[in-house]
């Protein structure tokens, strides 16, 4: 394991954090707020920058280890800097810091404030900015500048982006990098532009944006996007999806002009999920609710797209839906988005792998010599790739029901634990209950919070990343 070039990249996304608060500095000094909140966050995270000078005879080579190692760890500086800000600016203590920054970063949307319009808007920005950092990923933005260091970031790369396989889009791991962050950055423009057109003005417009192609959640307003016109919830739940969408597809899309990604089995199966479950929602609340056709299918639109690509917004109480509802939304958190995209949950295409097993042992039953391989889009799956889908599975709810076991011994009942706990998990963020998406996590203990904080993160990088710290093996040198 290569210590110093570890610390060297974390010494650099140290400095990147640093200067990712200008924004925040600037928007402070336009509406005639204090920046000296985000100027002392900043000297610290510049102070720790100054570690990339100590460590300049660092060997340029990363391998796996060193990859699991700078995200993991990479993950966990981020949120204790990033939080800094909202401790100088006392509104918030240092738990809460972590809670609500890791939230931010892993898109989770999940919040201790129990009212979060008496923020200034410097600090709500710089909350919706975290989130956007945090979507794309802030160490793949870290990787499009490796090159500088001498290093290759493909073993970030590995560590870092959610899904089951890592696909390049080119040869070049930073190019890929850049492709990704140009497009993420020019459909959050589109999204700002269909934001103000919907009679947002042009700051909420951008933290929005910012927290919706992120998957994220986070609102300026107490009452999320059911405080804004039907035409920006509509948007909203078409950026939603977009951004639930494989980043590659994209690529696919606008670079090179494929029509063919439509055919692409996950995508279809991540469309038809979503318009089932939300004709379903619709027409069950225009009939239990009485409630207009628009209405209806906006409110279910809107809620099925957002806690399946676990964003967290909210135009309406889903708490208050009839129970199979709320169990079908359930049941979205878990599935979550499409690999490759900026959203949470175990991924659609796992689903589809799963599936695919489940055909085959089938066939398998019926005819016992036949030997049928599962397969995605005509292509044989990788064993190792269906092996460490299946484990994912397993693994998340297994971490789930441990989670459950703790917040109960601290004082949640079992239907908010489990809800809090797949909610964080899942990266979505409001879930049902007391957690509910017109509630807040700020009554939790410290130690459920800690506990959460560590789930969020956790689940963003799809465990794995961040369980095999705990193993005494990876310490050990090779």
């Amino acid at each position: 394991m290569n210590l110093m070039m570890n610390i060297r990249v974390l010494s650099l996304l140290a400095t990147l954090l640093s200067f990712s608060q200008i924004p925040a500095v600037l928007v402070a000094l336009l509406v005639g707020e204090t920046p000296m909140p985000f100027i002392q966050s900043m000297a610290v995270g510049a102070a720790c920058g100054l570690l990339y000078f100590a460590t300049s005879s660092a060997t340029p080579l990363l391998r796996a280890r060193d990859g699991i190692l700078i995200v993991g760890l990479g993950w966990i500086l981020a949120t204790v800097l990033a939080g800094l800000p909202f401790v100088f600016g006392g509104w918030m203590g240092w738990i809460d810091s972590w809670f609500e920054t890791a939230s931010g970063f892993t898109t989770t949307g999940a919040s201790i404030l129990t009212d979060v319009e008496i923020l200034p808007k410097s600090q709500l920005f710089w909350r919706s900015e975290i989130q956007w950092l945090g979507g794309m990923g802030i160490l793949l933005l870290a990787i499009a500048i490796l090159p500088f260091l001498g290093v290759g970031g493909m073993e970030i790369l590995k560590a870092e982006v959610p899904g089951p396989t890592k696909d390049r889009l080119v040869p070049r791991v930073a190019t890929t990098a850049r492709i990704l962050w140009v497009l993420y950055f020019a459909i959050t423009v589109a999204n700002i532009v269909a934001f103000m057109a919907s009679d947002m003005d042009f700051l909420e417009s951008v933290d929005h944006a910012f927290a919706t192609m992120a998957t994220g959640g986070f609102s300026t307003r107490n009452a999320s996007l059911a405080a804004f016109s039907p035409s920006a919830q509509w948007w909203c739940t078409f950026f939603m999806f977009v951004a639930g969408a494989n980043f590659l597809l994209h690529y696919r899309l606008f670079f090179r002009r494929d029509w063919g990604i439509f055919k692409d089995p996950e995508l279809k199966t991540y469309f038809g999920i979503v318009v089932v479950a939300s004709l379903i929602c619709g027409f069950t609340l225009m009939v239990a609710q009485d409630k207009d056709l628009e209405l209806s299918m906006r409110q279910a639109f809107f809620n099925v797209v957002s806690v399946m690509t676990t964003t967290g917004f909210a135009n309406d109480d889903f708490a208050k839906w009839p129970l199979f509802l709320q169990v079908i939304l359930l049941n979205l958190m878990i599935i979550g988005g499409m690999a490759g995209s900026t959203a949470g949950g175990v991924k659609v295409i796992r689903l589809v792998m799963v599936w695919q097993l489940f055909q085959g042992i089938l066939d398998r039953l019926m005819q016992p010599r036949r030997i049928t391989l599962p397969k995605y889009a005509g292509t044989v799956i990788p064993p190792e790739v269906m092996e460490g889908s299946l484990i994912m599975v397993v693994i998340f709810l297994f971490v789930m029901l441990l989670s459950v076991i703790v917040l109960t011994a601290v004082g949640l009942d079992f239907t908010t634990a489990f809800s809090a706990s797949l909610a964080c998990l899942a990266n979505v963020g409001p879930g049902i209950a007391k957690v509910g998406p017109v509630e807040n996590y700020a009554f939790i203990h410290d130690v459920g919070k800690l506990l959460l904080t560590v789930t969020m993160i956790a689940g963003r990088l799809e465990l794995f990343t961040i369980l095999i710290l705990f193993f005494p093996r990876f310490w050990k040198s090779t």
